[in-house]
């Protein structure tokens, strides 16, 4: 009889990269660039762009209608922060980031009660700052019936879905995971904006996704992940009445754009990501507090005007100096971690910390312990893929899932583990934008060999690391190589 727990590694490794098959069954190089952006024609709900203009701090939550807090909301949350030129290249910069400047990652909106907007399902284009009715009000009341018992009266209910294409076209099946690790990013914002507008809310990152990808009307490969709830009234005030709903007139339903269908995708090899898809929907519980998020907010960031320029303000470093960080500063670190609650052991490769022997540690219930002393520069690049800047980093984290302490029928928490190791990556960039330093998130390693470099079992799956330290002082002008040739034009 097979061991469950070998038997689910085996099946992860569908996520993994080994030296000189990197990419194999990418279509990069075959189909071209995946669309971007899911459109619609027809009726928006159009949110006005002024949150970016120095607006004082947002007024009491009971004086906003549902256009304005969503606008406050959606704008710094999941929204084009900036451009960033390659000489007459151009590349999108969003308020989170994404694996290649893919950004797979779809927003929904279920209205139920917010005022002067129709009750129904939206579509949220951020390029547009609009929401496009997908759904009428009988929709939104069948997604809410999906919900956990205690969501059920929601006034709004913001679903995550990711399209698996746009990293799966570059990055083979390990875009997937990358998918997952977006979409942890988006809900971390999502659930700081709102804790700073003074809503209760609640985030899920396990759901049962065939029904609401049903009511969505989702293509065959786009797949719902996570969600977030919220109520009109602050947790302070619960007994505060709803606010009244739009006038009952049919919500104006808008169209999928018809250029939006991807006939190449039918090309990629989806066979292992579907197999995998059908073991996570077979293993979520029924309704549970197990499906909401892991994760506890950071404590700080309570204030709007504090919050939004961290997320504005936000970027993925492209080059550090080769030079030593404060014994302070990684403490910082490690303490804000700590206060997350979800990771009680992660490894780091020090290449650079002032008291510390360069070298591979274990974090571990508060303590630090190197496993083996030694200058890992080059190592550490060789094993991402290659990246020249991780060889410049101070610290590099490694986050990782045990699969031995999860067992096979939950085999659903690799997924949520994902997600909220997403979550955590948001937090870190801006704690770490915060302290004046630099982050990227890694995605792309040779899996055994970091594995190895970290002394782990084969049950540790790498959800990603993390590169840290500071910015090298013409960091805004590096670009990643990677990112520049996946976002080329293409005649």
């Amino acid at each position: 009889m097979s061991n469950p727990t070998t038997t689910t590694v085996e099946h992860l490794s569908i996520f993994q990269y080994t030296r000189g098959r990197e990419y194999v069954g990418n279509r990069f190089d075959t189909s071209p660039r995946p669309e971007r952006f899911k459109s619609y024609n027809g009726p928006r709900v159009r949110l006005k762009t002024s949150i970016y203009k120095g607006e004082k701090a947002p007024p009491p939550p009971g004086s906003l209608t549902g256009v304005e807090w969503l606008k406050r909301l959606l704008l710094p949350a999941f929204g084009v922060t900036s451009v960033k030129f390659h000489g007459h290249e151009s590349e999108l910069l969003w308020s989170f980031p994404s694996a290649g400047g893919r950004y797979p990652v779809e927003v929904y909106v279920s209205v139920r009660r917010l005022e002067g907007i129709q009750p129904g399902l939206y579509h949220y284009n951020a390029l547009h700052a609009s929401l496009y009715g997908i759904g009428d009000a009988k929709a939104a009341d069948l997604l809410s019936e999906t919900l956990p018992a205690a969501e059920r009266d929601a006034d709004v209910c913001f679903i995550l879905s990711i399209v698996p294409w746009r990293t799966c076209w570059k990055y083979a099946h390990k875009g997937y995971r990358f998918g997952m690790v977006d979409a942890g990013h988006v809900a971390a914002n999502l659930q700081l904006v709102l804790r700073a507008l003074g809503w209760r809310f609640s985030a899920y990152t396990q759901l049962r996704s065939e029904e609401l990808a049903t009511l969505l009307k989702l293509d065959a490969y786009e797949v719902p992940i996570a969600l977030v709830t919220a109520c009109t009234e602050p947790a302070s005030d619960h007994g505060k009445a709803p606010i009244s709903s739009a006038s009952p007139q049919r919500l104006q339903l808008a169209q999928r754009c018809e250029s939006q269908d991807d006939a190449d995708s039918q090309l990629f090899n989806w066979t292992p990501i579907m197999d995998f898809q059908r073991r996570v929907n077979a293993t979520v519980p029924e309704h549970s507090e197990g499906w909401l998020t892991r994760l506890s907010l950071p404590e700080e960031w309570t204030d709007y005007d504090r919050l939004l320029p961290l997320i504005i303000e936000r970027r993925s470093s492209a080059a550090f100096q080769c030079c030593e960080l404060r014994a302070e500063e990684l403490d910082t670190m490690l303490a804000f971690i700590d206060s997350l609650g979800i990771l009680f052991t992660f490894h780091l490769v020090i290449h650079g910390v002032e008291g510390l022997s360069p070298g591979v540690y274990r974090y571990e219930e508060g303590r630090l312990q190197c496993l083996k002393e030694g200058n890992y520069r080059n190592d550490s690049a060789g094993i991402c893929l290659g990246q020249t800047f991780i060889r410049d980093c101070s610290v590099l984290f490694v986050f990782t899932v045990d699969m031995s302490q999860i067992p096979d029928e939950e085999f659903s928490k690799y997924q949520q583990c994902s997600i909220d190791g997403g979550a955590l990556g948001q937090f870190i960039h801006l704690k770490t934008e915060e302290m004046g330093l630099g982050f990227s998130i890694i995605g792309g390693f040779y899996d055994d060999e970091l594995r190895d470099l970290a002394q782990l079992s084969d049950d540790h799956q790498i959800v990603y690391a993390g590169a840290w330290g500071r910015n090298a002082p013409n960091a805004d002008d590096v670009r990643k190589n990677d990112r520049y040739v996946m976002n080329r034009p293409q005649s």
